[in-house]
């Protein structure tokens, strides 16, 4: 009797939970959110020994969406809003059962997420991140919203407030990113604190790619997690994180080095639209040469292009050449822009040219220059060195080119 009953409990919460085993569902509620607005939610799993990342995407319909998958173990995922031109996201942890999430578009941080047994560890780190949280989240809507306006004016030409707006794009973009350094703090400081929390491998694989920390940190770091962590999904993602930074460790610091202002700037050798071959090596002992870092797709860049005009105008008779290098992923996009903007006067290059290949990292000329956000600028002299590198070009720059030319 007492063996029937046992029985008929494990079926009554088998039947509430109402999922196969080794399966997840995510239901949520969103406010603040359009009806028929999507969201996307990517996280990786491991399958013979390889890594392989899902994206599923769910429509919002009455405030609701709703997500199911399958995953073995606890899970990171992000979660994002669809259609914004800065990414908004926030970083989950699925368990293998049903869960409920109510968000806000305007606060994602503040989420809540019932069903998991890891959630309470995850709501003690959101506590030691909502100060810094709250100021990347609103960083993000400000900058979303600033682009919104910029893409209209980019359309119909309003040079004079697209130079406005960028001005005031510079204020919530700064504040942003050092919101973001100082959650990557928060992340290493609840490590140290909290390394035997479930959560912790996941933390450890966050700080791995932000690029702030020394790889022998990270490594000392992940020894000292508990076994249950390390062969944990999360902890094995964090040790292929380290490793792939460990065995790129010298030619990442060879880059580092090579970008370096007064350093001989890496070569490269490109087709331009046309089809004509671009070596850098070709204007050493004749020019100045002005990298221009930028993309079809990005709005900065499309506002500094009349300033780019001007320069080369003012300056491609006296000693410099300009050479635009576009991070785009899609030639059409990149072609359409260089006509549409009318872009043929100077070189324009890809910064990858084949992306069907593998790419390494002198294969991508942004990864070779260590470029970062774009629009980018960087200077290079007459011997082949690098004299100056820029985010924007303003007085202070072009003075600095003059100067240069002159001398």
């Amino acid at each position: 009797m007492k063996y029937f009953l046992y029985l008929c409990v494990i079926f009554i919460l088998m039947a509430c939970n109402n999922i196969p085993p080794n399966t997840f569902k995510l239901e949520g509620f969103v406010e603040n959110a359009e009806d028929s607005d999507k969201m996307i939610l990517y996280y990786d799993i491991l399958q013979n020994n390889e890594w392989h990342e899902i994206a599923d995407t769910a429509k919002i319909i009455n405030g609701k969406f709703q997500f199911e998958g399958k995953i073995d173990d606890i899970t990171a995922a992000e979660l994002v809003f669809a259609g914004c031109a800065v990414v908004i996201d926030v970083r989950l942890y699925l368990e293998p059962t049903t869960m409920k999430l109510r968000i806000n578009k305007s606060q994602p941080y503040a989420y809540e997420l019932s069903g998991t047994k890891v959630e309470k560890e995850n709501i003690e780190l959101r506590k030691d991140l909502e100060p810094n949280e709250k100021i990347y989240y609103d960083g993000l809507e400000r900058m979303n919203d600033l682009l919104k306006q910029m893409r209209i004016n980019a359309d119909n030409n309003n040079i004079s407030v697209l130079d406005s707006l960028m001005n005031l794009f510079e204020y919530p973009k700064d504040h942003f990113v050092i919101a973001k350094s100082k959650m990557n703090r928060n992340y290493f400081n609840f490590i140290l604190k909290h390394n035997t929390y479930r959560i912790a491998p996941d933390l450890l694989y966050l700080i791995s790619k932000s690029g702030t920390f020394f790889v022998d940190t990270l490594q000392n770091i992940y020894n000292y997690l508990p076994n249950r962590s390390k062969t944990s999904l999360m902890g094995k993602r964090a040790l292929k994180q380290i490793e792939y930074l460990e065995s790129n460790k010298d030619a990442e610091e060879v880059i580092k080095e090579d970008t370096l202002i007064g350093s001989l700037a890496p070569c490269f050798t490109r087709k331009d639209f046309t089809g004509e071959t671009i070596r850098l090596s070709d204007f050493k002992n004749r020019k100045f040469v002005l990298l221009d870092f930028w993309a079809s797709w990005c709005i900065p860049c499309i506002a500094k292009i009349p300033e780019i005009k001007d320069l080369y105008n003012k300056y491609s008779e006296k000693g410099l050449t300009i050479i635009s290098i576009s991070l785009d992923k899609d030639k059409d996009s990149w072609l359409n822009a260089i006509n549409k903007y009318h872009l043929k006067a100077w070189p324009q290059i890809l910064s990858v040219e084949d992306k069907n290949n593998s790419v390494s990292m002198t294969d991508d000329i942004s990864l070779l220059y260590n470029v970062g956000p774009i629009p980018h600028f960087i200077l290079i002299d007459k011997q082949g060195k690098i004299s100056a590198s820029w985010s924007y070009l303003d007085e202070e720059q072009l003075n600095e080119i003059d100067r240069l030319l002159k001398k």
